[in-house]
């Protein structure tokens, strides 16, 4: 009886899951291929390659391609040096011109949490938003410091959409080397395409050191980096917010499990 009355009183400490809110979730504006990261779960997505490596190539397809994020975001903000001069993101120029900025400055990141909680607090329809951040890391500290906004969005982004609405909202940098990263994206991204242009060994490494438990070792994750060098303008897609993890070349080809 005493040993059963300790269990009892034991168990009144174990940690009870929180009450879900009601589901509010509305109908999807459109049905997503799974391969392609869940941008309606929110998305903190980095890609990294060196110049001339398709970086921009890929985010515009992101956000025009049909079959990808096209007209999903209510708003698209972009921050990058070359917006307004580099013809592959001419289309991004065009349509989003208002909310395109060539210098980061941390304003833009508070009026982008005014806007988005102003959205919130009148209960407009669509709170969904996009935040591109192309090659602007030099311009970050990687560990941090006061002032960095957009470094401590990057933790926080999933709050500036309705809650438990299901509103599409994506954060995504681009950089040209993984360690450029800062730290707090490094550790809350839901997922990282790594070109195959990437030449540098050690780049590499410090890529393994970091992920290559989680993908099966580093003998098997160098299998997938060889695959992807097999062809140029290729990238290994690591999705980390699936249990398991799931790696790609490029969305179509599932390298691992």
């Amino acid at each position: 009886m005493e040993t059963r009355s300790k269990t009892d009183e034991l168990d009144k400490l174990k940690i009870i899951p929180i009450k879900p809110e009601e589901n509010v979730k509305r109908a999807k504006k459109k049905e997503l291929h799974p391969n392609l990261p869940d941008v309606y779960k929110g998305q903190l997505i980095a890609l990294v390659a060196p110049i001339r490596s398709s970086k921009s190539t890929t985010w515009n397809n992101l956000i025009h391609n049909e079959n990808m994020y096209k007209d999903l975001f209510s708003d698209v903000y972009i921050i990058s040096n070359t917006i307004a001069t580099d013809a592959t993101s001419r289309f991004s120029y065009q349509q989003y011109k208002h909310t395109c900025y060539e210098l980061y400055r941390d304003n833009i990141i508070k009026n982008i949490i005014k806007h988005q909680r102003a959205k919130i607090d009148n209960d407009e329809p669509d709170t969904s938003f996009a935040l591109i951040l192309d090659d602007l890391l030099a311009q970050f500290p990687k560990n941090g410091r006061k002032g960095m906004e957009a470094i401590a969005f990057s933790s926080r982004f999933r709050h500036y959409v309705k809650p438990n609405s299901g509103d599409p909202c994506l954060v995504l940098y681009s950089t040209q080397r993984y360690y450029d990263l800062n730290r707090v994206v490094r550790n809350n991204a839901t997922g990282l395409l790594f070109s195959g242009n990437i030449k540098s060994k050690k780049e590499w490494d410090n890529i393994i050191d970091d992920y290559g438990d989680t993908f099966g070792g580093r003998q098997r994750f160098e299998e997938m980096i060889k695959e992807i060098q097999q062809q140029p303008y290729t990238w290994l897609y690591l999705r980390l917010d699936t249990t398991p993890p799931v790696a790609f070349k490029n969305f179509t080809t599932q390298l691992y499990p």
